[in-house]
């Protein structure tokens, strides 16, 4: 008989317990690694490559397929990444059980995607404009007075973060392994795929509108009056000059363009525009 251990209401074995104490370990280091392209997508394929060759361990090609396809963009608030993460795997196993084609893997990128905004917002909040502030301002009023208690506050600060991580990670995989099963068989599944998706595509959508900077600076007189062409493009669609750069960037993607020579064309793109006056700050 499997031996497991049961803690607020949720059951893990042991195995299940060796494998979440193991991400929960290497997704201390989900920011070591991040690049324009991807931001944390390479280190997510770093933190749980063990858990996919294990999962995948009689599907060789099923364990590769999971390797690229979670080399797709990821960024979250770290701390926040637990429950994510947990999610995921539980899913993967999912994908591992199903026979070929019975599992739309689609609804593990889109599940990423559509959660780590939210959880990214709630994250940056609660620890940098929250308890960030809390802690420095205890810290402070301890440093002035030449308490040596502020030496501990580091660690005070730092037990949400675990909590959240380990917690979160948990009932995401142990809750997530619990219900996805019966969500493939009931059809709730693809479902939840096509929700996701675009959930995912009004994410990337709102990213584009709001991170993607093209600021049009030309302006001419004609016939005295001051022509602003962003005012113009404005009036035609809002945020046009970002989304046409995002739809151009995607169609070069698509056809296999190096995503190093897309941003350098971007890069070589805007130097010439400011040059020339038509963009700037």
């Amino acid at each position: 008989m499997t031996k497991t251990t049961e803690k607020n209401n949720v059951t893990l074995t042991n195995h299940e317990k060796k494998l979440t104490k193991k991400l929960f370990w290497r997704n201390m280091f989900l920011g070591f690694n991040m690049s324009y392209t991807r931001q944390q997508g390479v280190a997510w394929d770093w933190v749980h490559q063990p858990v996919y060759r294990e999962i995948y361990k009689n599907d060789e090609d099923k364990y590769w397929e999971a390797m690229k396809r979670n080399l797709e963009f990821f960024n979250t608030t770290p701390n926040m990444v637990g429950t994510v993460s947990g999610l995921a795997v539980s899913m993967e196993e999912e994908n591992a059980k199903a026979s070929e084609g019975s599992f739309d893997t689609a609804g593990i990128s889109g599940m990423k995607i559509g959660l780590m905004g939210p959880l990214a917002g709630i994250g940056d909040t609660f620890f940098s404009g929250v308890w960030g502030l809390i802690i420095m301002g205890i810290a402070i009023s301890f440093a002035k007075k030449g308490n040596l208690v502020v030496a501990a506050l580091p660690l005070i600060a730092l037990l949400p973060n675990l909590l959240i991580r380990w917690y979160g990670q948990k009932y995401g995989y142990k809750l997530g392994s619990k219900y996805i099963q019966k969500a493939v068989q009931d059809g709730i599944m693809t479902m939840f795929t096509k929700a996701s998706s675009i959930v995912g595509v009004t994410v990337v959508g709102g990213m584009i509108a709001t991170l993607v900077k093209f600021p049009i600076v030309y302006k001419t007189k004609i016939n005295g009056t001051v022509f602003e062409l962003q005012k113009v493009l404005d009036q035609i669609l809002p945020n046009m000059m970002p989304l046409a750069l995002a739809i151009v960037c995607f169609v070069l993607l698509r056809k296999n363009v190096s995503p190093v020579k897309v941003l350098l064309g971007v890069v070589v793109l805007g130097f010439a525009l400011t040059f020339l006056g038509i963009t700037g700050a």
